[in-house]
């Protein structure tokens, strides 16, 4: 599990550079204009000799932070993934940091900071910079709450900066429902130069997705920039839209930062609004001494991401055509992501296990599925359990805390999720740990989210791929996937009896006892036998590997094939017709494997359907 690591090389001085490259700062003003409303003419007099009283003290703050570093004996070494501007992209050995309490020397000098700020900004209420660097080491000190109260008592004359930093302060609360509406708000009184710059979101994407974006014109864009942070929503069991959320809180830091002193010690520009853009705020800071035998003498400034960043973003191929997505092909990566982010609310966030069975209705179809919460021993949930016990207080005094202790409380959920190709949503969860879960929907074009949660461990598990399917006729056979069952005393009769007893993986053993079950659609219109063959081996290997492995399904010695065939008469009625057998599996080595059922009837085309399996010791 790594971070990003951004470095740039501290000079005595104070500045700034990379191999002599310096990005000089963007010369259009960020910051929100400043209007000062005081009416008295003394205070007028005094307003300039305090706002610079105000931009002294945080200067003073920051710079007493960059002394107050660690020093790192690893070094910043390691090659640059990529150049940005003054910055070097590095994510090499950074599993091994965590992020730590700050010292109780940087606690109280912010304290200090946050009481001079105060007294400054109850003269100068409509400061829009003071009232900005108030939200922010408010929110830095897990005062958060204070931060809200102090944006909706806002009396900036430009009404979306209080807006954006009544978000910024909600969304470090995780209340993100709420600080999208806040954002919201805010977008909608800016001015329109400004809101499309925060709306537009091709600085995360890669290629193909910018294109797709960038070719849409009007009402298109904006269905594709929803659609786009509907698929980014990392869980859609989590109130809100932490992702979506999450950009525009960038947005307000970055806003924030300019103009102000940084522990990098240069001036806001270009580069570091991209890195706040695409990574988000550092979370932790090292010192690294020049290395014996460099030719500089400076020692470099590295700052770190929280661990366990994830591109949630959708890739291009994803944002064109999600129904499409094939299952296992959609994984968030924390490997080289061109944008990351950690969900505060499951900070140890895997790939989950689940399985996904879609049951024909003609105009409709039922997406079942299984899954389970993880049993995970990542180095996010090591860090997670150091915070919540050995060591509270970085909860509460950490940069900008993490996790929100509130995210972490609440029951174990599972939950089942249909995105439309036309933005319809359809959802069905329960308070369980393990568990099967279904939804009706009309015949469509959907993407699948089956996901896993729980607040207490810190841990979430998800996967999400397409699934695609026509209005069959009621008379046309259709036969659902197969659906692997645990073993009860009897076999089920129908499908009320047997999704409950969906195993949640298809992952197998060698010689397990399951029961595999499908349900056929169409048939019944006319009197016609039916016959089935299940067959299974080795994916790639085909048919050929049936003459290699015997004694399947308990039916037999060593020479018996891998398949078992019969016939029986179908349905009096056109309806659901569920049918399940039992099967063992062989003595088989680990790897993927494949489950096939063809169904013969006269008159009418084959139907085969396949499910993959992976046998694992």
């Amino acid at each position: 599990m790594t971070s990003a690591r951004l470095v740039a090389v501290l000079a005595v001085a104070g500045a700034f550079g990379l191999t002599a490259r310096t990005l000089e700062a963007a010369p259009v003003p960020r910051g929100p204009s400043t209007r000062a409303q005081q009416s008295p003419s003394s205070l007028r007099a005094d307003s300039t000799d305090l706002r610079q009283q105000a931009e002294e003290a945080q200067a003073r703050l920051e710079r007493r932070h960059r002394q107050l570093l660690p020093y790192s004996l690893s070094g910043s070494g390691g090659l640059c993934r990529e150049q940005l501007g003054r910055l070097c992209i590095r994510r090499e050995g950074d599993h091994e940091w965590t992020p730590a309490p700050d010292p109780p020397e940087l606690v109280q000098a912010r304290n200090e900071l946050l009481g001079e700020l105060s007294e400054i900004g109850g003269v100068l209420r409509g400061d829009a910079w003071i009232l900005g660097q108030r939200v922010r080491y408010l929110s830095e000190a897990g005062r958060s709450a204070e931060a809200v109260d102090l944006a909706q008592d806002c009396a900036v004359v430009d009404r979306w900066w209080c807006s954006v930093l009544e978000g910024f302060a909600l969304h470090v609360m995780g209340r993100y429902e709420t600080a999208l509406e806040a954002f919201a708000e805010g977008l909608l009184s800016m001015s329109p130069e400004e809101a499309s710059k925060w709306r537009d979101p091709r600085i995360l994407l890669d290629g193909r997705g910018s294109d797709i974006l960038a070719e849409a014109e009007g009402e298109d864009r904006g269905r594709i920039r929803s659609e786009l942070w509907i698929l980014a929503d990392p869980l859609f069991l989590m109130p809100g839209n932490d992702r979506e959320s999450e950009h525009y809180a960038r947005w307000t830091y970055s806003k924030i930062s300019d103009g102000a002193e940084s522990v990098w010690g240069m001036r806001w520009g270009d580069d570091l609004e991209e890195l706040t853009l695409r990574y988000g705020w550092e979370r932790g800071w090292e010192k690294h001494l020049p290395q014996l035998g460099a030719a500089s003498t400076t020692s470099s400034v590295t700052g770190h991401q929280l661990p366990g960043g994830r591109e949630f973003v959708p890739p291009g191929r994803v944002l064109e055509a999600s129904w499409q997505i094939e299952p296992g092909s959609w994984i968030p990566s924390d490997e080289q992501p061109r944008t990351a982010h950690v969900a505060a609310y499951a900070p140890d966030f895997v790939t989950g296990e689940a399985q996904v069975a879609v049951l024909h209705r003609g105009a409709s179809i039922v997406v079942a599925a299984a899954t389970r919460i993880p049993e995970t021993l990542s180095s996010v949930a090591e860090i997670l359990s150091g915070i919540q016990t050995a060591r509270p207080a970085a909860v509460t005094e950490g940069p900008m805390p993490w996790p929100q202790p509130g995210l972490l409380d609440g029951p174990d959920r599972v939950g089942l999720f249909l995105v439309g190709r036309n933005g319809e949503f359809y959802e069905a969860s329960r308070e369980l740990r393990e568990g099967t879960l279904e939804i009706s929907a009309p015949a469509g074009d959907y993407l699948v989210s089956v996901e896993a949660w729980s607040p207490g461990e810190g841990t979430a598990a998800r996967i999400r791929h397409g699934i695609s399917f026509d209005t069959i006729p009621d008379d046309v056979a259709t036969v659902s996937d197969l659906i692997l069952l645990d073993v009860g005393d009897d076999l089920p009769q129908d499908i009320d009896v047997a999704l409950p007893m969906m195993r949640p993986s298809t992952r197998l053993r060698p010689r397990e006892r399951i029961a595999v079950g499908w349900e056929l659609f169409g048939l019944g219109s006319r009197p016609e036998e039916v016959d089935f063959e299940l067959s299974f081996y080795r994916e790639g290997e085909g048919q050929g590997f049936f003459a290699r492995i015997g004694g399947w399904l308990g039916l037999g010695g060593r020479e018996e094939p891998l398949r078992i065939g019969w016939e029986e008469p179908g349905p009096s009625e056109i309806g659901p017709w569920f049918r399940s057998v039992e099967v063992t599996l062989p003595d088989l080595d680990a790897g993927l494997y494949a489950l096939r059922l063809k169904v013969s009837t006269p008159g009418r085309e084959d139907l085969v359907r396949t499910r993959l399996v992976e046998i694992s010791p």
